[in-house]
């Protein structure tokens, strides 16, 4: 049996198709990894009130989950925020006296991607914050502040190392989890760039690829540590 602890997915257009449907098979697949004592998280840009809501409703079948792309984490029944900044509401403020709509969580501000010129120019004036641009958002996070950071955190949660995690994702923000996981997949609708960092690109879309991906893990799991490969 290998050495992959721990599965860390993207949420949107990878556990999910575009329509937050779940693709048959997914659960089951998840199951019997789970038995085979790999854990499964998710790990989404979205903000904590939505993922909460998600884990409850998997009812077990989430281990745990990192919110607001890396800066909020919710594992062991506790939330914890991983990431945070000061001058959070002078930002609200000046996005919303420039008519720049926003959607607040806990800590992330994501904005449309067609307002990229004014927020550029916003966060001049606001450098405890970086942007990352998502599919169809920008993300304003602290300074610092991935996908990586909120991996880490369950790192040390589950105290594991990078070569006991495995990752999947679609867009520009999942390749910030490549560094810190021994194999990365990418799901077949996932961006060009996505695709030349993993390991294992899937032949099927969204919860299709996922569940394929899974799939793989289990015949590496079955293989031994030798065949541990792209």
């Amino acid at each position: 049996m290998n050495s992959i602890r721990l599965v860390l997915s993207d949420y949107d257009r990878t556990f999910t198709d575009e329509t937050l449907r779940v693709a048959p098979g997914l659960a089951e697949a998840i199951r019997r990894l789970r038995d085979r004592g790999v854990l499964f998280s998710i790990v989404s840009g979205r903000k904590y009130s939505f993922m909460i809501d998600f884990y409850r409703s998997m009812e077990g079948l989430v281990d745990s989950f990192i919110a607001e792309n890396g800066c909020v984490g919710y594992a062991g029944g506790c939330r914890q925020v991983i990431a945070e900044a000061g001058g959070r509401e002078e930002l609200l403020q000046e996005l919303g006296s420039r008519s720049i709509g926003y959607d607040a969580g806990d800590v992330v501000i994501s904005v449309h991607r067609r307002h990229l010129p004014e927020v550029e120019e916003v966060l001049k004036f606001f450098p405890a914050y970086h942007m990352i641009q998502n599919v169809d958002s920008l993300m304003l996070l602290p300074q610092g502040a991935s996908k990586a950071t909120g991996i880490r955190w369950l790192m040390d949660v589950y105290c594991l190392g990078p070569g006991q995690m495995a990752c999947i994702g679609d867009a520009e923000n999942d390749i910030e989890m490549r560094g810190l996981c021994r194999l990365m997949g990418a799901v077949a609708n996932a961006l060009p760039a996505v695709k030349s960092e993993s390991d294992y690109v899937c032949k099927r879309s969204f919860g299709a690829g996922l569940l394929e991906f899974l799939e793989h893990i289990e015949r590496l799991q079955e293989a031994g540590p030798a065949e541990i490969t792209g």
